[in-house]
């Protein structure tokens, strides 16, 4: 029985798309999912469904019409699966823009229902995030997170920049019984389910778009380590390598 083979660097890409603010188009929010699988299956839970809805949130916002104050950006990031790659990539190479990013949303867990969204220990959000999301009541998918931070997905890096993140936080539904396995294959979404989470996830862009006021500030770095330490996140960055990073100034940002 053969081993597996090494076949060295390869170059991956990130797939973005954009439509332009009408009003401020310098400030923009980004709506995200990872392209990338390692599974023996297809990669259809994680994440393959969430990158088509990326790109179904951009259709139904031009079927629509509707055309928001801020630019939003629509982005299938590569190379999750070996490590944030492709989202760290795009967050260190726009690092100058930074300032005029509002937020970033971000869904990569397959088709399990959504119930909420959380902030990454963001507590100065909560209010107006809560208008946004609010004509999500009837999916009950209104419940904020603020006492902890998601790490392992596409928003981690700008989270460490101080971006205002949201993660959609979602039921296990089949996800977990599929992850990274053969059995990861289309027949397992669940397509009435997906078509709602499409229209959350573009309820949630758009509003924060299109949103009179910003979600918060960028935070510095010494408020964006005071939320690692109070969560408890350092603790499970030490194991992965990322507080070092992080403390030494290597990721994230310096100041």
């Amino acid at each position: 029985m053969g081993g597996l083979v090494d076949s060295g660097p390869i170059t991956a890409a990130n797939v973005i798309a954009e439509s332009r603010g009408s009003e401020k188009p310098d400030e923009f929010v980004i709506l995200g999912a990872h392209l990338d699988s390692w599974e023996l299956g297809t990669g259809a839970l994680d994440n393959g469904c969430n990158a088509a809805l990326v790109i179904d949130a951009l259709r139904t916002i031009k079927a629509a019409g509707l055309k928001p104050r801020r630019t939003i950006r629509f982005i299938l990031f590569s190379g999750e699966e070996e490590g944030m790659m492709g989202s760290r990539a795009y967050a260190v190479a726009h690092r100058n823009e930074l300032d005029k990013m509002v937020g970033v949303a971000v869904i990569d867990g397959g088709v399990g229902r959504v119930t909420g969204f959380d902030l990454g220990g963001r507590k100065d959000m909560t209010d107006k995030v809560a208008a946004i999301v609010a004509p999500l009541k009837e999916f009950d998918a209104t419940e904020l997170k603020t006492d902890d931070v998601e790490w392992g997905t596409d928003h981690y890096d700008f989270l460490l920049e101080g971006v205002p993140t949201l993660v959609a936080e979602q039921e296990e539904g089949n996800y977990l019984p599929n992850y990274h396995a053969t059995s990861d294959t289309y027949d397992k979404v669940d397509i009435g389910q997906l078509k709602k989470h499409v229209a959350e996830m573009t309820v949630v862009t758009f509003g924060i778009a299109n949103a009179n006021d910003r979600l918060g500030p960028r935070l510095t770095h010494a408020e964006i380590d005071k939320i690692l330490r109070d969560t408890h996140s350092d603790e499970q960055m030490k194991p992965l390598g990322i507080w070092a990073e992080w403390t030494s100034g290597k990721r994230g940002r310096a100041k």
